[in-house]
């Protein structure tokens, strides 16, 4: 179990920020918790509840995607204090303004890092991942624009930190 942060970058984000109207997702923050299991052989399944903060040009205060995750991970080298790892999750994302929700739709994330093991339940982690993100099409009420109607997915790159605490 424990808590991540992120720096997020957007990538592609034709869908959220369609030609004429402001973009609802530029860089941003984002925040997970999760709850994993790993066995020895270095394959870790898990869930996990991740919020992002975008900013957004003045439509919105802030962008909110917020995503329920299932997570698969295998972490080469387990019995080695220092090893990478590869991840993948994917879940259900509501998004908003302000932890409203204006849309609903999917995410999914592909990541490779490394866990540096502290303690014998202490584990520091650093990753990079790909996120796309397809949300159904909605107006945005401060500019009238219809985001979301075209193109196909939305792509962020984010770089993460975390830790994990052994229960």
């Amino acid at each position: 179990m424990g808590p991540e942060v992120g720096l997020v970058i957007p990538l592609s984000t034709k869908r959220l920020c369609p030609a004429g109207a402001q973009c609802i997702a530029d860089v941003g923050w984002a925040f997970e918790v999760g709850f994993s299991y790993r066995w020895k052989s270095g394959i870790g399944l898990g869930l996990g509840y991740e919020f992002w903060l975008l900013s957004a040009n003045g439509v919105y205060s802030v962008t909110v995607p917020q995503s329920f995750l299932v997570l698969f991970q295998y972490s080469f080298l387990p019995d080695r204090r220092t090893h990478p790892l590869i991840r993948l999750r994917g879940g259900p994302v509501l998004l908003g303004p302000s932890f409203r929700v204006d849309t609903v739709g999917g995410a999914a994330e592909i990541g490779a890092g490394a866990e540096v093991e502290l303690t014998s339940d202490t584990v520091f982690s650093f990753l990079v991942t790909g996120n796309l993100l397809r949300t159904r099409s909605f107006v945005t009420p401060a500019d009238g624009a219809l985001r979301a109607s075209s193109g196909a997915l939305d792509a962020m790159l984010v770089l993460r930190i975390g830790f994990n605490f052994m229960l």
